[in-house]
């Protein structure tokens, strides 16, 4: 689900600005921008924001602007320097380039300029930033519990128009038998028009009793409204959802195509098609439920 906090906190290490933005994700992930002096804080932040959201992808960024205390300094690296600056050089002459190599052609390289940590108890540094974390996350946090509450309204809709439709074709799936056997009676009124007919009735029954078992599509059914159930009570749980919305949902596709290749009454048809277009827009909603 998508979502955006802001929080701000200030105190002696100065201000600490923190955004927390969420898109829809199969899995959880988290992707960082914070100064390199807040690096080793990384992995707690990440578990902080694990509590409140379980699925999605995580935009985090953490900007510092500084206070009494230092969280740290920066120095050159003077040996990644001069090995960059060989080295550019040595390009230069075997590429024969008239360009003078220039500081920001040093600069624009990793590991030039070294950020010095001061020796600050990480638990401090966490404390001051953990207000504006926390600020940041529980607003993210509910503007995703508001899409999540339209989620359930959609899904919810979605579930009851799939169920009226296999109610109806429930009531419409002994037709398939009488029709067949309808057509059947047909054929064989105009072949015993023939003089040289010859019907065999036992092979009939057999062949009308074949096409009932092939096209009896009440397990079918059965398990398509079990899946509903699944769903609706899957709705209904604190648990997370979106996982095994994604499993049910796969199992509801799988009953509803053998359903359809079983029933070829155009009726039925139909309501197939309702249902399996129903299925593909709650899919694509479940992939927003956490």
């Amino acid at each position: 689900m998508t979502g955006f906090g802001k929080g701000e906190a200030k105190g002696r290490f100065g201000r600490f600005t923190v955004e927390v933005r969420t898109v829809n994700h199969r899995y959880f992930d988290v992707s960082s921008r914070m100064p390199n002096s807040l690096g080793t804080l990384e992995d707690k932040a990440k578990h902080f924001i694990n509590k409140y959201v379980k699925r999605g992808k995580v935009n985090l960024s953490l900007l510092h602007k500084k206070g009494d205390k230092d969280l740290g300094s920066a120095k050159l690296n003077d040996e990644a320097i001069e090995k960059y600056y060989k080295m550019l050089n040595k390009l230069k002459k075997r590429l024969r380039l008239s360009d003078e190599v220039s500081l920001s052609h040093i600069l624009s390289f990793p590991d030039v300029i070294i950020q010095e940590q001061q020796a600050h108890d990480a638990s401090s540094i966490w404390s001051a930033i953990e207000p504006a974390l926390k600020k940041a996350v529980l607003d993210c946090d509910s503007m995703r519990k508001k899409e999540g509450k339209a989620l359930y309204k959609d899904l919810s809709g979605r579930i009851k128009k799939v169920a009226d439709s296999i109610d109806k074709i429930s009531k419409l799936a002994p037709m398939l038998i009488l029709e067949y056997r309808n057509i059947l009676h047909t054929r064989i009124k105009e072949i015993l028009k023939r003089d040289d007919y010859d019907i065999d009735k036992a092979r009939v029954e057999t062949e009308l009793a074949i096409f009932a078992k092939q096209c009896d599509v009440s397990e079918e059914i059965t398990r398509a409204k079990s899946h509903l159930g699944a769903m609706k009570e899957t709705l209904e749980s604190n648990t997370e959802a979106g996982r095994r919305l994604d499993f049910i949902l796969q199992e509801l596709q799988r009953e509803i195509n053998t359903l359809g290749s079983k029933a070829g009454a155009v009726k039925i048809s139909g309501l197939v098609v309702d249902v399996k277009s129903e299925i593909d827009k709650m899919r694509e909603q479940a992939q927003n439920v956490e």
